[in-house]
């Protein structure tokens, strides 16, 4: 009679934990659906007067799957941290992409890895299909740009309704990079040949340098990391890539800060952007993205657009959140390494490599970022083994009472 109400009570808070569960997921489903989607749209010609309420909404989709998700009081402590200072940030320079990333990271708790990024690969293959097929049959985007590529004359590139030959190179691209961490269980060596074959012909229709190159760095380091067991258990590997991205970093910084301008062509500077096709002259003839003038947070007259990935990061957001991205990329480095993740290896160098040239990753679009959802799985590791109780943020209570 006595233990009959607390095992009835134990299911009926089963029961709501369930029903938590399943509205939490199909909320960030369809928040990153709608994230996908606004990438696709931003590829193609068509400019979306939507765009800044879908960002909201999808913002408010992974708040509510948060709210539907059991943290311990360390995690919950961790979210409200960088919910903090990534608020402030947005409060500093008005861009809201700086919350939407912590909701969207704190959000892939207890989702499928594997699962999400095989999403992400399918819908993103559907949809630069899709941009293709439009543009091919003369329904909507261009075939091909006529234009001046910064080699001082103009030529024809194809661009296949993505807008940009350097935009059709790197979709195609992450397209390899997601099939090759979502089926990574399943490559061969064959596999390889096709993606770097993949590559060539892709340039040939581009003329892409910097595609070509990082697609087939990536490439050849994920072949090395999946052939030879011995580079994929070395530290000295990962060490050797973290040092890769660091310096990438400090090679922004000093890109950004030593002058560069037409007056300062004997320079070794202005000679190691000549092969970059000027990209970092074009981030020094912007007096607030030199290094001297960067912010703990940026401002938000900070709204120009160049190529040079790791100075656009620290221009528009500022020191601080510039640091945690970086921070963020030292992380999954170690998490690589613990896991033997050769995959998720070749992506963070990579990525680093391409932004020093390009500015892909850092967009308001928050899935042209990979490493988002993959430190999305990661973040709550080290909490996870301490079997810690774990309760919904109106709980704040018995949360804090178990800290």
């Amino acid at each position: 009679m006595f233990r009959a109400e607390p095992v009835s009570k134990k299911r009926g808070c089963a029961m709501r934990d369930n029903q938590m569960k399943k509205i939490g997921e199909a909320c960030f489903w369809l928040g990153l659906m709608i994230e996908l989607i606004l990438v696709i749209i931003d590829k193609s010609a068509y400019t979306n007067p939507l765009e800044s309420q879908m960002f909201r909404l999808t913002f408010l989709l992974f708040c509510t799957k948060i709210a539907m998700t059991r943290y311990s009081a360390k995690e919950w402590l961790c979210i409200l941290l960088f919910g903090v200072i990534m608020s402030a940030s947005y409060l500093v320079n008005e861009r809201d992409e700086a919350v939407r990333v912590v909701a969207l990271i704190a959000a892939c708790k207890g989702m499928d890895i594997r699962k999400v990024m095989k999403a992400v690969f399918w819908v993103t293959l559907a949809g630069c299909v899709a941009l293709i097929l439009l543009s091919v049959t003369g329904i909507y985007g261009k075939i091909s740009v006529t234009a001046d590529y910064g080699r001082a004359f103009e030529e024809t590139r194809y661009v296949l309704g993505m807008g940009h030959p350097n935009a059709l190179h790197c979709m195609i691209w992450m397209l390899v990079v997601l099939g090759v961490y979502s089926y990574a269980d399943q490559l061969r060596w064959y596999h390889f040949a096709v993606f770097m074959a993949l590559d060539f012909a892709v340039y040939a229709l581009t003329d892409s340098r910097t595609g070509v190159m990082v697609w087939a760095f990536f490439v050849a380091l994920v072949f090395v990391m999946w052939y030879s067991k011995k580079c994929r258990e070395s530290i000295g590997i990962y060490i050797i890539g973290a040092a890769v991205v660091l310096g990438c970093v400090v090679f922004a910084m000093v890109g950004s800060h030593v002058e560069n301008t037409y007056f300062t062509t004997d320079s070794l500077m202005h000679r190691l952007d000549q092969l970059l096709n000027g990209r970092y002259q074009s981030c020094y003839a912007i007096e607030a993205a030199r290094l001297e003038n960067w912010k703990l947070f940026a401002a938000p007259e900070n709204t120009a657009y160049f190529d040079a990935g790791f100075v656009r990061l620290f221009y528009w957001y500022g020191i601080i959140p510039g640091i945690l991205y970086v921070g963020m990329n030292m992380y999954l480095l170690y998490q690589s390494y613990r896991e033997k993740d050769y995959a998720l290896f070749a992506m963070l160098v990579s990525f680093s490599v391409y932004n020093l040239m390009e500015a892909h990753f850092i967009s308001v679009y928050l899935l042209r970022n990979y490493l988002l959802v993959l430190m999305g799985y990661y973040w709550y590791r080290p909490f996870e083994k301490e079997n810690a109780y774990a309760g919904y943020f109106w709980q704040a209570g018995k949360l804090l009472g178990k800290v």
